[in-house]
């Protein structure tokens, strides 16, 4: 048996319940590519991260992404399943056809992925002796396009359940060919939107081509429905009564919508007149119902920070398309999740969402990674700093290091921080500025020609492109100062990082993180500012003691983002809000 194989039967073997979690664009996987992957960057390390932690809280986690298609580097298909660890693997859903696809063109991909999706989980249905809505204890989407995933996938399982429903109503009462047909297009016909339209409708239509009249289509559907199910003629004459009552409300209707609303009538009347039928299936309804959706970003909020740009830009975004399907994925989830202050409030202000609906998980910090490191654990990376500066190890270890890392993106401001630094260098000859980030694009060559024709910043100032794993926690905890001049964030995952690291952060006042949970703790500059950048370096570079007491501090607001912890209390906001999730096994 090979590696893979192992894998999966450790994992298939294992009592543990288990939790879906959906991200679907991008080039999401086990190892999320460094080097500036396309729309790859900090939902992929949230959703890795988050199941990794809900694996500690004893549940097994299948997350699905998009597939199909070559990753990255062009070596592999994107096809076989993947482990991030023994309880966490990712499945790979194949639509929209064998190449990368953006996030803003990735709608063409999502009918064949939904129907690739609910064939996977009926089999992992039928291999337990389950019905497929409970092999996982709840599904959990990432951004609007997983979003989508998860509510066309639930929608499904309950046009199953109203099939079942009309065909126990319906047995007997009209041919067994049209009820087949029926249950053969219940997605088409979306059944489970509109259980007593349905019900009604398909009744009407059988003698719809007998009788001229729509009174006369209704007395004859409910005669052979009551006749069959032995309904007192009391009973009978009464529902006629409602039905026809109901039609003549809207007297003024045409006569294609009064027969729509003779069909809804009729089928309510029928449910009504089965209280244990009509409750057990409200009650399986419900219990489908299991969509978790956590956005991200929203294209309200990300309309408004593009709202300045020129058309061709916004184009690219299609704002339109992507805020009519978040609107639909937040008509049809049952609990919200917003990674930022940001996030809830576009959800309520402009997504109608409940403020009780809505649990707040910001990006939290990974502590078995980012935190203090001691010196034996430090020393490669001082190496690994030395190599690529020309620096001794012990000048690096006794000068001053200024860290920043995000991709190569030009909201990210690293030119600010360059021209900060050039001024800060001249009086504070021990200080070196480190700066990761990918791909090597055309930001990275102009920041790179910055470096080059500044003499202040050669030899002090250095571009780390891609920072190997091994050597990223241990880089946050040497550094004094993260400084981060960035203009777009939606939380700022960086600087929580820094600060469990125990490092000061200088941070512009447009990351959230800075804004809502370290004002105080941190030292914030306007955005775009790069004398009061430069004012703030030169100050925590020549105060220790601030610097040290910020770092302290700063390390005490980050335990309050432990991502186990708030995994944990994740999963008691959703059993308070009403979803029935098994204990994991040894939690």
């Amino acid at each position: 048996m090979n590696g893979a194989s192992t894998q999966e039967s450790q994992y298939d073997k294992s009592n543990r319940p288990e939790i879906a979690l959906i991200t679907n664009h991008g080039y999401a996987g086990a190892d999320i590519p460094s080097g500036g992957a396309a729309d790859t960057g900090g939902q992929n390390f949230y959703v890795n991260t988050l199941a990794q932690k809900l694996e500690r809280l004893g549940y097994c986690v299948t997350i699905f992404t998009r597939g199909g298609f070559p990753d990255f580097e062009g070596k592999t298909m994107r096809d076989a399943p993947a482990f991030l660890s023994t309880h966490v693997r990712y499945i790979f859903m194949p639509g929209g056809g064998s190449t990368f696809l953006r996030k803003e063109d990735i709608a063409i991909a999502l009918d064949e992925e939904v129907e690739w999706l609910d064939d996977f989980v009926r089999g992992e249905a039928s291999r337990r002796g389950c019905e497929p809505w409970e092999v996982y204890e709840f599904i959990n989407s990432h951004y609007w396009d997983a979003g989508v995933i998860a509510s066309r996938l639930i929608e499904r399982w309950r046009d199953d359940l109203v099939a079942g429903a009309m065909t126990h109503l319906l047995e007997s009462v009209i041919e067994g060919d049209e009820l087949a047909k029926m249950r053969r297009l219940r997605h088409a016909r979306a059944l489970g939107a509109a259980p007593g339209f349905h019900l009604g409708r398909l009744l009407i239509h059988l003698f719809a081509m007998r009788h001229e009249k729509l009174e006369q289509q209704v007395r004859a559907a409910v005669s052979t429905w009551a006749s069959v199910r032995r309904i007192d003629p009391k009973d009978e004459n009464a529902l006629v009564d409602r039905v026809l009552a109901s039609v003549e409300i809207h007297g003024d209707a045409d006569a294609p919508m009064r027969r729509l609303i003779a069909a809804d009538a009729l089928g309510r009347g029928i449910l009504t007149s089965f209280p244990d039928t009509d409750e057990r299936l409200k009650r399986r309804l419900d219990s489908v119902n299991r969509h978790v959706w956590t956005p991200h970003s929203l294209g309200e909020l990300k309309d408004f920070n593009f709202h300045d740009s020129d058309l061709d830009t916004r184009r690219a975004l299609k704002f339109c398309e992507r805020r009519n399907h978040e609107r639909v994925v937040a008509d049809r989830s049952q609990a919200f999740v917003a990674t930022s202050a940001k996030i809830a409030d576009r959800l309520w202000s402009h997504y109608r969402v409940p403020v009780s609906d809505t649990f707040y998980f910001p990006p939290c910090v990974d502590t078995d990674v980012f935190r203090v490191y001691d010196d034996a654990e430090t020393h490669a990376t001082y190496e690994y700093l030395a190599s690529r500066s020309g620096h001794s190890v012990e000048r690096l270890r006794g000068g001053h290091i200024i860290f920043e890392t995000s991709r190569m993106d030009p909201t990210k401001r690293k030119d600010l921080l360059l021209t900060a630094f050039a001024t800060v260098a001249a009086t504070h000859p021990d200080a070196f500025l480190f700066i990761g980030g990918g791909p090597e694009n055309a930001l990275f060559t102009s920041l790179q020609q910055q470096i080059e024709a500044t003499a202040a910043l050669r030899g002090r100032a250095l571009l780390l492109h891609a920072i190997p794993d091994e050597h990223l926690g241990p880089l946050f905890s040497i550094a004094d100062i993260y400084a981060s001049a960035s203009e777009m964030e939606g939380f700022g995952m960086s600087v929580s990082q820094a600060a469990a690291a125990r490092t000061a952060v200088i941070s512009s006042d447009l990351i959230p993180f800075s804004l809502h949970h370290a004002p105080e703790e941190t030292v914030i500059f306007p955005a775009g500012d790069a004398d009061a950048l430069t004012a703030a370096m030169d100050r925590l570079l020549s105060d220790e003691g601030e610097r040290d007491r910020r770092a302290g501090d700063l390390a005490r607001v980050a335990t309050s983002l432990d991502w186990e912890r708030k995994a944990s209390d994740f999963i008691s906001y959703l059993r308070r809000r009403g979803l029935d999730i098994a204990a994991g096994v040894g939690s």
